[in-house]
């Protein structure tokens, strides 16, 4: 063969190669873009079962890259098992593919090698388990609960504060209760939601003017009150359906703060006391799967209440902070949670004929926040509280109010609440938020040193606006989580004390005279709404009301000790603003936030510190979601004046004395639904 005609071949034999690789780069590219749509199809539109076919045919495509085609495989095992029981089988097929036949993509392969022992633990053939948690729902609302099959999660949709349902298989949200009201009970919103046992009907808390106890069908139909509050009843609270779907257990919250667990007929409303708790906290609740008890959280441990006796008897002791978090299906175990191991962890203690079997056995290690219930096969689900707030620092120009610098964390640890200064303000305290809230830090602003004061045994209650220096400046105040009392830290000497009792709370809203012998705080009248502003005085222990006002949520004492701001709820669209003589007087209207344009902030105003403005926020509808705008008006009355703009997430504020400051409230709130899988020892086996 002459060179000219060899040379002439082998370029056309490297073209045609080339020309091969790039139609199969393109087909590999096709495929990949196929790829990121089919993701998209299962984690953005939560259409799960379109992605599987999107992965089925990502496999078939000739051409396909194998690190796309494995990927694709391992996705759709992933789909198969959001799917439920009934696709575990698909699940593991795919898995088992990317196993055998693309053991060259080493992560991915890995993976769905990790994803057949947790299937095989699950299928507990050999009585082992192995314990396996996923996320099924980011960015969630954490106040609803799983349906018993699995399929759905309710939930609060606060677009429009209704309830609504989830698909868990599809992703896809469906409101059920409209626009939220019930005739003739004006708006409200909707909360604290359960479905039936029959997936028939789901059980929630509506406000207005108090919580409502109300059922509505699982189609949007026949949404009605169970019961209403009132009659010194503040609020009713779904706790739990029996297992034959005709009776709840409620909590009822009354206006001297203390609670009754109640047992309400479905059928007529009618309801039967079980238990009198006083005012420690909710002790929470579920049923036996027969029936029969109701399992529940004491200050000496987890106790069961017999529903054919009517007698309560202890179950096992634990006066850490604990609580019941469901009882498992095959009614042979409850699952609770302790911090008997330093954190709230996951228990699991065997009970038959009323009693515990054995000891607790550990489950898991910091298992959440929020329990949302036990399905039919074992699954647990549950809400991770993944929320992160930051008190921050801003400096302000004093004249117009406006931020000239942009915020800056104001702690070196993060997850801080409810800032204050002190009166000098060389110090600022704030509430250290982790769960269970036990410490209050306080930053020199002259050296950036920070100091911690634990409160011991007790715990922080409700940390927005729950901490106020004394006019002294020698301790700061919290409220105790049970509401019972208001605490006193001595920042000298580390001594926690009891300052006053308290009766009941409102928002943990109190602040003090300027001498420091009067607290002023805010608790229930009566329903409907009804809220007083009392003056106790730490001397004599002497109790005056103030006023009274329906919706009264914050009393401000001003700079000079002379003068109350007081906010108010009109419904739930409009705040007013009010102020009067600290000694008791007429209320004058200062400002109405609110209408059909303008959106109120739900936290309390504040004075300036030189006693001549009110400061508040409002938002405007239309505009960036949360997007708050800070307002003055003067204390005399007289047109609102625009300040400028705070960051969306902000919260709350403090400004410090000099007037150049705000301590802020930065919150990302980020609620999470898991469902813990496996955990439950396998059933033995008859020989």
């Amino acid at each position: 063969m002459k060179p000219t005609k060899l040379v002439l071949l082998t370029g056309l034999l490297c073209a045609t190669l080339f020309a091969g690789s790039l139609a199969n780069q393109a087909k590999d590219n096709k495929a990949e873009v196929a790829l990121q749509a089919a993701i998209k199809t299962e984690t953005v539109d939560g259409n799960l079962k379109g992605a599987i076919e999107q992965y089925k045919k990502i496999t078939a495509q000739s051409g396909a890259g194998r690190a796309t085609v494995a990927t694709a495989l391992l996705r759709m095992g992933q789909c198969y098992e959001k799917l439920g029981d009934a696709d575990t089988q698909e699940a593991r097929k795919a898995y088992e593919q990317v196993v055998r036949e693309y053991g060259d993509q080493a992560a991915v392969a890995a993976e769905a090698r990790a994803k057949l022992a947790a299937l095989a633990g699950a299928a507990g053939a050999s009585g082992s388990s192995t314990l396996t948690v996923r996320r099924v729902w980011a960015q969630a609302d954490p106040t609803g609960k799983v349906s018993p099959d699995g399929r759905f999660l309710s939930f609060t949709d606060w677009d429009s504060e209704d309830i609504a349902i989830r698909d868990l298989a599809t992703g896809q949200n469906r409101p059920l209760t409209g626009t939220g009201n019930l005739a003739g009970s004006g708006r409200g919103w909707a909360e604290y939601s359960m479905p039936s046992p029959d997936n028939k009907n789901i059980a929630y808390a509506w406000w207005s003017d108090g919580y409502n106890l109300c059922v509505v069908g699982f189609d949007g139909s026949k949404a009605r009150v169970l019961r209403a509050a009132g009659n010194g009843v503040l609020d009713l609270l779904p706790v739990a359906w029996s297992p034959d779907g005709r009776q709840l257990l409620a909590e009822f919250v009354k206006t001297d703060n203390t609670r009754d667990m109640m047992l309400v007929a479905v059928a007529d409303g009618s309801a039967k006391l079980l238990k009198a708790v006083g005012k420690g906290p909710s002790p929470g609740g579920v049923f036996s799967p027969d029936g029969r008890y109701v399992a529940w959280a004491t200050k000496e441990g987890l106790s069961l209440f017999d529903l054919q006796s009517g007698t309560e008897s202890p179950l096992i002791p634990d006066r850490t902070n604990h609580q019941v978090l469901g009882w498992a299906p095959d009614g042979k175990h409850i699952l609770f949670s302790s911090e008997r191991s330093g954190s709230a962890d996951a228990w699991l203690i065997a009970v038959a004929g009323g009693k515990a079997l054995g000891k607790p056995v550990f489950v898991k290690k910091d298992w959440g926040s929020r329990p949302m219930g036990f399905t039919r096969t074992g699954s647990f689900f549950y809400a991770a509280d993944n929320n992160v707030f930051s008190v921050q620092i801003a400096e302000l120009d004093p004249d117009s109010g406006n931020m000239i610098s942009p915020p800056q964390p104001a702690f070196r640890r993060g997850n801080m609440e409810s800032p204050d200064w002190s009166p000098d303000g060389r110090w600022l305290a704030a509430v250290d938020a982790r769960k269970p809230m036990r410490a209050v830090i306080i930053r020199s602003m002259d050296t950036g040193e920070e100091r911690e004061f634990r409160l011991g045994e007790w715990t922080i209650g409700g940390a927005r606006s729950g901490l106020r220096w004394t006019p002294d400046g020698k301790a700061v105040v919290v409220p105790e989580s049970e509401y019972k009392n208001l605490i006193r830290i001595d920042v000298q000497t580390g001594q926690v004390t009891s300052l006053m009792p308290l009766p009941a709370l409102v928002d943990c809203s109190f602040d003090f005279s300027r001498d420091g012998n009067i607290v002023f705080y805010v608790r229930p009248v009566a329903p409907p709404n009804v809220n007083a502003l009392v003056a106790h005085d730490l001397r004599s222990g002497k109790e005056t009301v103030v006023i009274e006002k329906r919706a009264l949520f914050a009393g401000v004492v001003s700079p000079d000790g002379q003068r109350l701001l007081i906010a108010t709820w009109e419904g739930e669209s409009s705040q007013v603003l009010l102020v009067m003589p600290a000694a008791g007087g007429e209320a004058r209207e200062l400002v109405r936030v609110g209408g059909e344009k303008e959106v109120p902030f739900w936290g309390a105003p504040w004075w300036t510190p030189d006693g001549r403005y009110v400061a508040f926020m409002k938002g405007f509808k239309g505009k960036t979601p949360n997007q708050w705008e800070l307002w003055r008006v003067a204390a005399e009355g007289g047109e609102p004046q625009r300040i400028g703009l705070i960051p969306a997430r902000f919260r709350d504020a403090r400004l410090h004395p000099d007037g150049r400051r705000v301590a802020i409230l930065d919150a990302e709130v980020n609620f999470e639904v898991w469902v813990m899988e496996n955990f439950l020892p396998a059933p033995k086996v008859a020989k």
